[in-house]
């Protein structure tokens, strides 16, 4: 099913950080990109409405993986971009805060840092684990957002999402979740969750075409605003006004500005519908083969496991005794196995169990580091 792992013998637990793309997806591409590269132009202005008609599906099927209606996702490019918007949109005053986690990914981290630097807001972090407890206690009358990812990406823990929301809300602070590595790795329901904003991509777990994610923001949201405006964020086009007499889409669109790519939404749109074809016991399939993995490296004398058992998503972090994290990654790959290494400071080892690891491989990738 995988062009990137059909011709060799590697094993591929890299999908947290990009997951390959499989045949029918790259082939949904190809086709649009034929057709939108050809013969729609011979269809004057119905390449626009082809081009609607393509984002809309790619739309519809980012909102069926979150339990949403389409109004409230946006197309993005990925989940950085996505939290970049959601970073901005407040109408930031210097004092302000805002709050995250020390084990947060540069993609949240650097928006809000940027923040501190431009408007003066303050920036506290907590360290793990991250508790509704902890979370509580970081918000002061001046805190304006929390920031944090559902799924942490160094160790794979699922944060108790609907408890931390429901926290903020009381206080009157908004959130803003970094779904990288929940999105087609675990159950989300995003409506449920009370998330005021959720950015996601779909070039990790979903295995879809680097280059597109999707941007939810709870519906009734009006007190954020879109920095990232064009003629997709009108709700007419035609009724532009070049003196400014007219008003964005209600929804989560007002955050799109203009045209997407018509190959990218078709290769994302095939994608996430295979994820919502496979369903819950296509998630469960990929923490069993996680904890199976990390039940093997927790036997193993010299390996410190860093996920929770029994694993909570598909991401297995470990230490190996007396070797760096990027030592360790480096010699695995000259062994043909793809992971990836958290840098300082967190320097893990981590592993990405799919669905298409199968399970002598994840018995061999043990045993290798049994012997590194």
């Amino acid at each position: 099913m995988f062009p990137a792992l059909a011709p060799n013998d590697y094993a591929y637990l890299n999908s947290g950080s990009s997951g390959p793309p499989p045949y029918h997806v790259i082939e949904a591409m190809r086709a649009a990109d034929d057709f939108f590269s050809g013969p729609a132009y011979l269809e004057g202005v119905g390449l626009h409405a082809r081009q609607v008609e393509m984002a809309s599906r790619a739309r519809e099927a980012a909102a069926r993986l979150i339990k949403a209606d389409p109004e409230d996702v946006a197309l993005t490019q990925n989940t950085t971009h996505g939290m970049n918007l959601g970073a901005v949109s407040i109408d930031w005053q210097d004092g302000d805060g805002a709050v995250s986690t020390t084990t947060e990914h540069p993609g949240c981290l650097m928006p809000l840092h940027a923040l501190a630097k431009r408007f003066g807001a303050g920036v506290s972090l907590i360290p793990p684990p991250v508790t509704a407890e902890k979370v509580e206690a970081s918000l002061t009358p001046r805190t304006r957002l929390l920031a944090l990812s559902h799924v942490d990406w160094t160790s794979g823990e699922v944060l108790p999402l609907e408890e931390i929301c429901a926290l903020a809300h009381e206080r009157g602070v908004l959130t803003l979740i970094d779904g990288a590595q929940s999105v087609g790795n675990i159950p989300v329901d995003v409506p449920a969750s009370g998330a005021d904003m959720y950015a996601f991509t779909g070039h990790k777990w979903v295995l879809g075409p680097e280059g597109m994610g999707a941007f939810y923001v709870r519906p009734g949201l009006t007190n954020v605003h879109s920095t990232n405006v064009g003629f997709a964020s009108l709700p007419d086009p035609s009724a532009f006004d070049v003196n400014g007499g007219y008003e964005l889409r209600p929804g989560a669109r007002r955050f799109e500005a203009s045209t997407t790519s018509p190959v990218l939404a078709a290769g994302f749109a095939a994608a996430a519908e295979a994820v919502d074809e496979r369903g819950v016991a296509g998630l469960e399939e990929i923490r069993r083969r996680a904890d199976l993995l990390a039940g093997l490296l927790s036997e193993l004398p010299r390996v410190t496991l860093r996920s929770p058992r029994p694993a909570e998503s598909g991401l297995v972090s470990f230490e190996v005794e007396d070797l760096a994290a990027r030592e360790v990654a480096e010699r695995l790959l000259e062994k043909r196995f793809v992971l990836r290494y958290i840098p300082e400071p967190h320097p893990y080892v981590r592993a990405s169990t799919h669905l298409f690891n199968a399970e002598e491989k994840l018995e061999a990738l043990a045993k290798t580091v049994a012997e590194l």
